[in-house]
């Protein structure tokens, strides 16, 4: 019976030291200027993971907008022989779509929409304790388009950035 009650509780210990494969997280600066914003994280196997975001924008600087967003992103851990993932260095390739409206300085509300492609260099930290904190830095090309009274399109690339904290399990 004491090999059987050790048997098991070493099963219990080994099967709660795996890496966690899910991390879900947000970024705390963007919150303080309005805009709410969440990312799923999925590990897919020992070196890469999905990222999926949404977002809602309903303040950008002093203007008012009211924005909704997703985002999709395959990251790629460069360090997954030394770390478990999701935790290193990574390259994440990835696409964002973004749609809603803006008011005008006159009162009247335009349209807009942001389509997104970029790649981001990054570290993502995991604790025992579950916590993360996920940092990373590149370009973005985006194509912008606004309708209502004045038209306008414009592209270009623009810098991207992550930082964000979260939970991962």
């Amino acid at each position: 019976m004491k090999k059987v009650i050790l048997s098991l509780a070493f099963v219990v210990l080994a099967f709660g030291l795996n890496a966690q494969s899910n991390v879900i997280k947000t970024n705390p600066l963007a919150l303080a200027f309005g805009d709410f914003n969440a990312t799923y994280e999925r590990v897919l196997n020992n070196s890469s993971s999905l990222q999926i975001s949404g977002h809602y924008m309903f303040k950008f600087l002093s203007e008012e907008v009211n924005l909704g967003g997703v985002g999709l992103g395959y990251r790629f851990y460069i360090t997954h022989a030394k770390k478990p993932v999701p935790a290193g260095f990574h390259v994440t390739p990835n696409g964002v779509f973004t749609f809603g409206s803006v008011k005008n300085e006159d009162g009247t509300t335009s349209g807009a929409k942001t389509y997104g492609f970029g790649v981001e260099l990054g570290y993502q930290w995991v604790w025992e304790s579950g916590f993360a904190l996920d940092l990373g830095i590149g370009p973005m090309y985006r194509f912008l388009s606004g309708s209502g009274d004045e038209s306008s399109t414009a592209s270009g690339f623009w810098p991207s950035a992550t930082l964000a904290i979260g939970y991962a399990f």
